[in-house]
């Protein structure tokens, strides 16, 4: 015992002095990096514009641009994650984490850390071994496939150094307060999950494969639960269950080796930076208060009204963002201090905001939309336009639920100015620059004459024109923009990595495949096994966010559907309106705690309260599709045709 604490004594002295200069130096180097990723991304619009011009003017297509893209989304990806590690930016699941002893979360934490280092460093060696073994050339511009693979390898590299500086903080912690139990048990616990595979092969026993999926399954949400990263938890947990599965351990770390190049380097994903982009310009432009003010013109003299403008421009902004989060900062900071001055009711003023940020990802262009699409290769177009009938119905009940609560209830909010029909006809050019950028991104996707990614940068490039014709555009701004934009995606894209590791093993598993034929094959009404999913989802959007809930549950749900000939695209709004009610429902709601850090006067329970009328009435809006499908699948169908 002497020496253990002589060892952690000098481990504690060694961290407390030399290793900060050094964790200054890498948080420096890897701002450099993300400086390049976020450039990468504002430079990449150039192209694909560029592209769509010659195509559209001149009637030929410039060589090259789709793999540009491709290759771009690489670097774009994995440049950040050294910046998002060591400022511990990724995404968790942290419901239960606040609930423990600061003790505990110490413990907790040096768990987290030692498993995503031990996964982000098997990725670093399968990676760099993937591409020694990779010898071709990209089709057309020449380059080796294997630099790519490389940047992969030098993205988990980052995240793998960055990993070990927080295993000394927390090692500086633990000794600190005298945790030789907390210092021993997380790195037992490790030890034992990163042998027990190996184990299990050199022992001879089989176990079914459905069987270790459900296992890995079980592993996985106990490591969510514990607050390791979302993405890196499913990277170990899919290479230990591919150990299982696979005939040699070597052939299993091989397979998670080739999947960050081959599921990054994937042109459907470039719609995702570039709706980021065109979501963060948007928020920088000024649209937001010229859709308020539009909206409080027309509704203001409802009952109500400064709430219903408010929902009519989270509407609006919708149309042109594509996200939740975005959408309620931008207009809590236009609508929040107007309600405030003629003192609503704050559960119905921060009810009102966080229900409006949730149109976000309904509404067309939307993100969720576009995760579906990529996961389960439904047409994006096609669930943009199956999108629109329950956007508006849910904003319409909105509107309604607010006139409701203050019509039985006039002291929360009193009637606002009256505007002149003059007032109101001119308060339309407001939607002006709104209406063509909504056109012109959501018409030509429609109309074929650009790809989803492509339209985002289209919308990129409007907004942007707009926000600098506005005096909005400065070099702080675009930092701003790039930075944002470039953090959001490495945060999501190496969820999707996590989600390909975990899909891998699942896959070898045959887990999903054999949860489908065992729904298909009950004998129970199908409806009730919708209703089976929909409770799972409610479920499960009171503990997690929309993309990591959407990316890890959609690849097993998905088959189900299919088993039961439900619509993919009506199953896709169903499910985005399931994720739309885990962004305010408690304990979690990312907009909840989005809201409250908004307007941090404004207690959480009394948000909750504001936003319990609008989920309910969004529950009473599913089952209205679930009842009536062509609320969703009637203009899909009638500008695409109806599929077979």
């Amino acid at each position: 015992m002497l020496k253990f604490k002589k060892i952690t004594h000098i481990i504690d002295r060694r961290i407390a002095d030399p290793i900060f200069p050094l964790e200054a130096a890498w948080s420096s180097f890897t701002g450099i990096m993300i400086w390049a990723a976020a450039l990468m991304i504002g430079l990449l619009v150039l192209p694909i514009c560029a592209d769509i011009a010659a195509r559209s003017f001149l009637g030929f297509a410039i060589d090259g641009i789709i793999e540009i893209e491709t290759l771009a989304l690489v670097p774009i990806t994995f440049l950040t994650l050294g910046f998002i590690t060591i400022n511990r930016q990724h995404i968790q699941v942290g419901i239960f984490f606040d609930m423990f002893a600061a003790n505990t979360k110490v413990r907790l934490i040096f768990l987290s850390n030692l498993a995503c280092f031990c996964a982000s460093s098997i990725m670093v060696w399968q990676t760099y071994d993937a591409g020694l073994e990779q010898m071709e050339l990209t089709p057309f511009l020449y380059l080796p496939v294997r630099w790519f693979i490389w940047i992969t390898s030098l993205g988990f590299m980052g995240a793998a150094v960055s990993f070990l500086f927080q295993i000394f903080h927390s090692l500086r912690d633990l000794a600190a307060r005298h945790d030789w139990t907390g210092l021993s048990l997380p790195l037992a616990t490790i030890a034992l999950l990163v042998i027990l595979p190996f184990a299990y092969k050199a022992s001879g026993a089989r176990l079914s494969g459905p069987f270790v999926g459900a296992l890995g399954f079980f592993a996985l949400f106990s490591l969510l639960l514990l607050r390791v990263p979302i993405a890196f938890a499913m990277i170990f947990i899919g290479i230990l269950g591919l150990v299982c599965l696979k005939r040699t351990p070597a052939i299993a770390l091989a397979t998670v080796g080739d999947i960050p190049y081959m599921y990054t380097a994937d042109f459907i994903l470039t719609a995702i930076p570039m709706f980021m982009l065109m979501g963060e310009l948007i928020s920088f432009s000024g649209i937001s208060k010229d859709l308020f003010e539009c909206a409080n013109r027309w509704l203001g003299r409802m009952p109500g009204g400064l709430a219903t403008a408010t929902m009519g421009g989270c509407a609006g902004f919708s149309a042109i963002c594509g996200e939740s989060l975005p959408t309620v900062i931008t207009m809590s900071s236009v609508a929040l201090p107007p309600m405030r001055e003629q003192n609503y009711d704050p559960a119905l003023a921060a009810g009102t905001l966080a229900a409006g940020g949730t149109l976000g990802i309904l509404i067309p262009p939307s993100i969720g939309f576009i995760f579906y699409s990529i996961i389960t290769e439904e047409s994006v177009g096609r669930l943009f336009v199956a999108g629109i009938i329950p956007g508006l119905i849910l904003t319409a009940t909105f509107i309604a639920v607010i006139i409701m609560r203050v019509w039985l209830n006039p002291a929360l909010a009193p009637r606002g100015k009256a505007f002149s029909f003059r007032e109101k006809t001119f308060s339309l050019l407001y939607l002006l620059p709104i209406g063509a950028l909504f056109t012109l991104v959501i018409g030509g996707i429609l109309a074929g004459i650009f790809t989803p990614g492509e339209g985002g940068a289209i919308g990129a490039s409007g907004a942007s024109i707009y926000a600098a014709a506005r005096g909005r555009m400065n070099a702080g701004v675009i930092k701003q923009v790039l930075i944002g934009t470039a953090t959001m995606s490495g945060k999501i894209f190496i969820i999707l990595a996590g989600v390909y590791c975990f899909g891998a093993f699942l896959g070898a598993s045959r887990l999903p495949h054999l949860l489908a034929e065992s729904i298909a094959d009950l004998e129970i009404n199908r409806y009730l096994a919708l209703g089976i999913i929909i409770f799972m989802y409610i479920a499960l959007g009171c503990v997690m966010n929309i993309l990591p809930m959407m990316l890890l549950t959609l690849p097993s749900i998905y088959p189900v559907a299919q088993a039961l000939q439900f619509d993919g695209v009506w199953f896709g709004v169903i499910t985005v309106m399931l994720m739309e009610m885990g962004l305010i429902t408690p304990p979690v709601g990312m907009i909840i705690f989005t809201m409250s850090s908004l307007a941090p006067d404004i207690p959480m329970t009394t948000i909750f309260r504001g936003v319990l009328p609008f989920v309910l009435v969004m529950f009473m809006t599913i089952i209205l599709i679930i009842a009536f499908p062509d609320i969703a699948l009637w203009l899909p169908n009638l500008v695409f045709g109806e599929t077979l």
